[in-house]
């Protein structure tokens, strides 16, 4: 059903709009002032050009959805049984990234600073801070399934798609992908953050090397893969 030219061409699009909002949010972090403290960080929230940048994020996940949907109809033409399994993965992926985007965004971007900025006493905005850091805490807790499932769904999009020729764009995207999440769930939860700056430096890079191809392979996949044409 979604594998069809229009879809897939669609899906292209998303793929390079979601490199574009990657490349945004970077602009953004480069140009906010650092913060000092928490207060300074919570302060930064309702900035407009960190808004921009929430709402962007936020909405991206949708596409992201959608795209995944596209890829995993392509290699369910092959292996409809893993394809359905990549794509739940990349499901819950989607699902969970867009309720801590929400949370982030409407929670503690809109409402906790305006009631900062609003409290009288100092235990009052001391709470306020509190509740800030419980939600990097919970954040933290939950970008490993997070990124587990995105990380599952990478490795299972690989497998049905095969060794095909025509699908090495996509197994290069996932395979690096996967290969990038698997390194950072080592270095975030066993071993601790010890490569946190490299990881920041290679984040847009590494984003570009796995969207592009992707947006490449879903604009020129085949229809008619050679599978069926056997």
């Amino acid at each position: 059903m979604f594998d069809t030219v229009r879809h897939r061409r669609i899906a292209a699009i998303v793929a390079l709009a979601y490199v574009a909002v990657q490349s945004f949010q970077w602009y953004v972090f480069a140009r906010l002032p650092e913060a000092g403290d928490a207060a300074q960080q919570l302060l930064q929230g309702p900035l407009p050009l960190n808004l921009a940048r929430a709402v962007s994020m936020l909405l991206s996940f949708f596409g992201l959805a959608y795209l995944f949907l596209v890829a995993c109809g392509i290699a369910w033409r092959r292996n409809p049984t893993l394809a359905t399994l990549a794509f739940l993965g990349f499901f819950v992926f989607c699902l969970l990234e867009i309720q801590l985007r929400a949370v982030e965004l409407f929670h503690v971007y809109l409402a906790l600073p305006d009631q900062y900025q609003s409290a009288t006493d100092s235990a009052e905005r001391a709470r306020i801070l509190a509740a800030q850091a419980s939600f990097q805490s919970i954040q933290h807790a939950l970008y490993f399934p997070l990124g587990l499932s995105w990380l599952l769904g990478s490795v299972l999009a690989c497998l049905a798609l095969g060794l095909d020729r025509a699908h090495w764009l996509a197994l290069w995207a996932f395979g690096l992908n996967a290969a990038r999440l698997f390194l950072r769930v080592i270095d975030s939860y066993l071993i601790g953050p010890k490569f946190d700056a490299l990881y920041g430096t290679l984040y847009l890079p590494l984003v570009y090397l796995s969207f592009v191809p992707l947006a490449f392979w879903l604009w020129r996949s085949d229809p008619a893969p050679s599978w069926r044409q056997e």
